[in-house]
């Protein structure tokens, strides 16, 4: 008793597997039935034939997909259409998510709980970097308001050095938190935490320097990448075959290069249609523009049509083709500069959603969040535009921006010196304008220094 010879054991196990007594037969034949399955599930694939189950799945994430991303399209042009300070606000809420998403994903619950006051330094060290970098803005902007800005000239003259300041004061807290035993997880979390401000917070803020140069160069190089994404995936789900890079398998090479020539063909044709609204070419002259405000300004000459000349070879062509000689052609100059950036939305700028995807591997993660169906979180649809918006930034100011002075900065000049300075400049402006005829004798001697 309580011997059980091998073979009864094996057999036993069997029945168990099988939910009872099979037969060799039985069993060769369920295995024959089963790799009968594989090998049309096999063939199926290769031939590019999708399960019903998946190929409804699949149907239906694009429906969505293909909702939430018009419901976004409208907010963001309601956001435009509201003004200046509607997008700074809305750059600002996206900051703040997308930060709060990649924090979250080096957080360690356990660890978290015996170290309470970490969550509270990574908001921290964030409001310290939005206060720098809204400080410079909120400067700019009321230098058309110079009341104002006298009245706060004290706290903008020391901006840096505030901002300095209550940067040090995280830093002694920070290492005033530090406990034994955690120190490799506390050392990590701060690296963390000034890669997330750096890439997400720094990079992002070139939006808010674009809107000031006005809302044109915030609006196209954000449209170029959705257009972008948009044709990048309309291309890779009906023609996608080629696997365009191993961190991110959905993505192919049609997608790609469709997305590509079609952001190129957009931003050719759009800027043309956005060069003659004032609303979008021109700096804005306060915060609380809008759609509906009359906005005058001298435009950047590169939104003014120039003509050019058509190379020979062109011309006879399109004489053959439109049956009509054409030597010339009108275009505006910031077209050429629109197929720049286009090339960079459709070439460069994919690449920042791959790192988000090396970065998603790393994590062992499906996407940043949940918060938009169909697309998962803020950072899974923003990881594009923060490369973009330094991009485009530093080709405004290396190849388009005209350098200008302002009444605003030149008055803000002025209150830096001292009473005798500025009544010796009052003085050396006044005779100025008298030679050359800008005022006469009598609103001279009207004057009392």
């Amino acid at each position: 008793m309580g011997r059980i010879s091998k073979k009864t054991s094996n057999t036993s196990l069997h029945a168990g597997d099988n939910g009872g007594s099979s037969s060799p037969s039985k069993l060769r034949h369920r295995k024959g039935n089963d790799d009968g399955r594989q090998q049309i599930a096999a063939a199926a694939a290769g031939h590019g034939i999708v399960p019903q189950e998946e190929n409804t799945k699949r149907w239906r994430n694009w429906r969505q997909r293909t909702t939430f991303t018009f419901v976004m399209i409208g907010g963001f042009f309601t956001v435009i259409a509201l003004g200046p300070l509607s997008i700074m606000l809305m750059v600002l809420c996206l900051q703040v998510l997308i930060y709060r998403e990649v924090i979250s994903m080096s957080s360690v619950a356990k660890k978290e709980r015996d170290l309470p006051w970490s969550r509270a330094m990574n908001a921290y060290f964030l409001v310290c970097l939005e206060y720098y970098l809204y400080g410079h803005n909120m400067h700019r902007a009321l230098e058309r308001r110079p009341w104002l800005e006298a009245h706060l000239r004290p706290v903008f003259a020391h901006h840096t050095f505030i901002s300095f300041s209550l940067y040090l004061i995280g830093f002694v807290w920070f290492v005033g938190t530090l406990r034994k035993g955690y120190y490799r997880f506390q050392m990590g979390q701060f690296a963390w935490t000034h890669m997330a401000l750096g890439l997400v917070v720094v990079q992002s803020q070139y939006m808010i320097e674009n809107i000031f140069e006005g809302i044109f160069w915030f609006f196209l190089p954000i449209a170029l990448v959705i257009v972008n994404d948009i044709f990048a995936y309309i291309f890779g789900f009906f023609f996608g075959r080629h696997q365009l890079i191993e961190l991110s398998p959905k993505k192919t090479w049609e997608g790609y290069i469709g997305g590509g020539l079609m952001t190129m063909v957009f931003g050719f044709a759009f800027t043309a249609l956005l060069s003659d609204w004032h609303f979008m070419v021109c700096p804005p002259p306060s915060l609380n523009m809008t759609i509906f405000s009359n906005v005058q300004c001298d435009v950047n000459p590169v939104f003014v049509p120039k003509e050019y000349a058509v190379p020979g070879a062109v011309s006879a062509l399109l004489s053959t083709l439109l049956r009509r000689h054409i030597a010339t052609v009108t275009i505006r100059p910031v077209q050429f500069h629109s197929l720049a950036i286009s090339a960079f939305a459709s070439l460069i700028a994919p690449f920042g959603g791959f790192f988000a995807s090396g970065v998603k591997r790393a994590f062992n993660i499906k996407d940043f969040g949940n918060s938009i169906p169909g697309h998962g979180g803020v950072t899974d649809r923003f990881d594009c535009q923060f490369i973009m918006a330094a991009f485009s930034h530093t080709y405004y100011v290396s190849f388009i921006k005209v350098s200008s002075v302002t009444i605003g900065a030149v008055f803000s000049s002025f209150l830096a010196l001292n009473a005798d300075k500025q009544v010796e400049l009052f003085q050396s402006i006044q005779e100025y304008l008298q030679n050359t005829g800008s005022i006469s004798d009598a609103v001279k001697s009207a004057v009392v220094v």
